[in-house]
């Protein structure tokens, strides 16, 4: 049983994560609101059932495997989006997936209420998009 509900995460993952996949229309002004809308139904799926969450994503051996998966499913939405010109191309699509992929497992080891999930991925999307740098 514990492997056919592993299975059926890992199914529902991947849909989740191809459904986040920018329309290359998406407007300016909504690339941060799309990626915050992304970490934050990512982080809401992990939320669901932690102790799945826990076997499949984030503990070893299963969580490593699960994870390799979701970086390369964010990799392709990355690569899409490089490749209509919405996100940098200057940076492997890989590279920014494993960044991406690794917020998430950071907050998903500490379980939060609703709000503070909305929160953490606001601030997710910011620094993912925006960097961590202040400019003047």
């Amino acid at each position: 049983m514990p492997e056919s509900n592993n299975a059926v995460f890992r199914d529902r993952l991947t849909v989740l994560a191809r459904s986040l996949r920018m329309a290359p229309q998406v407007a300016e002004n909504q690339v941060l609101d799309r990626m915050a809308l992304s970490f934050r139904k990512l982080l809401n799926f992990f939320a669901e059932d932690e102790v799945l969450t826990q076997r499949v994503f984030l503990l070893p051996p299963e969580g490593t495997e699960t994870q390799a998966m979701l970086i390369r499913l964010v990799a392709e939405n990355i690569t899409f989006s490089q490749q209509d010109k919405l996100f940098r191309d200057d940076i492997p699509a890989a590279l920014l997936a494993q960044c991406f992929t690794g917020m998430l497992v950071q907050l998903a080891h500490q379980p939060a209420e609703p709000a503070q999930r909305h929160q953490d991925s606001l601030a997710c999307a910011k620094l993912f998009c925006e960097g961590i740098w202040v400019r003047e």
